[in-house]
């Protein structure tokens, strides 16, 4: 009697081929899901139409690390304040993209349905928000996700100026000097940090012509350079005081070249967001 041996339908490279074909169109359906939603992230971000509205000259250096991520920034008008923010989530790709989202919403519902006497109001109202978002994780004792924003207001007729922030510091550029300006020293929705927490507002009175800069720490944070270090806070500030007499488009091209001179070849580092604007 004759015994036929068949051979295998798929051999083992023929597996290891059909494995990595499946991967790479994973892979590409992942891609091809991200630069969508990345899409639909920056669509609720305002746009350049938003920012022309309001008169002001201003640049954007906005390069999420992972396609999309957790850093945002935010405009309105309201009365006669115009109001600014840039805001990072925890989290980066698409748990911080969620966020973020979460945040842009919780500040257009915020800011156009109550009325405020101070910005620092609006973060208290925010932090009320983002704790009821994620009360089941403070009764289960598990760390919720924390916003780190800065925020400011002018009122062009009053000269009125007010910041507030939580975890953020900003940059304030007139003729004179380049100042800092710190806020407090917990998150939105940091609970377990600061038990009984409000925001303060500082203002003052500020005459045109003036900048300001507001950042997440995704610039200062990225690592590079000959010695492959962080970029570090105090030379982002030297480089804002060194752009002091050029315009907008000028300064932008220089925080983008620094940067991209910086990271060189690394990886990025985290989520970047810079808001420049100008008020003349």
């Amino acid at each position: 009697m004759e015994i036929q041996i068949h051979p295998k339908k798929y051999s083992p490279d023929n597996d290891f081929i059909h494995h990595i074909s499946h991967l790479i169109t994973e892979n590409r359906e992942l891609r091809e899901s991200l630069n969508y939603a990345s899409s639909v992230q920056q669509g609720l971000m305002p746009q350049a139409r938003h920012f022309n509205k309001l008169g002001q000259p201003y640049f954007v250096f906005y390069r999420p690390a992972r396609i999309i991520g957790g850093d945002f920034f935010w405009l309105g008008k309201k009365n006669d304040w115009i109001i600014y923010a840039v805001g990072d989530c925890t989290g980066h790709s698409l748990s911080g993209a969620m966020l973020s989202s979460l945040a842009i919403g919780f500040l257009n519902y915020l800011v156009y349905s109550k009325e405020y006497k101070q910005v620092g109001e609006v973060l208290d109202e925010l932090d009320k928000k983002w704790i009821e978002t994620f009360k089941h994780d403070e009764e289960e004792n598990v760390n919720n996700d924390w916003l780190e924003v800065s925020l400011i207001a002018y009122n062009p007729n009053t000269k009125k100026f007010q910041f507030s922030s939580a975890k953020r510091k900003m940059l304030l550029q007139t003729a004179i000097e380049t100042k800092i300006l710190n806020g407090n020293n917990y998150p939105i929705g940091g609970w377990q940090i600061e038990k009984n927490r409000k925001y303060s507002t500082l203002e003052f009175e500020l005459e045109k012509p003036f900048s300001v800069y507001l950042f997440s720490d995704g610039f200062q944070d990225q690592f590079g350079g000959p010695a492959n270090k962080r970029y570090g806070f105090n030379r982002l500030e030297k480089l804002i005081k060194s752009m002091i007499n050029k315009g907008a488009r000028e300064k932008e091209q220089a925080i983008k070249l620094a940067f991209d001179e910086w990271k060189g070849k690394a990886e990025q580092t985290d989520d970047v967001c810079l808001l420049a604007v100008e008020f003349n």
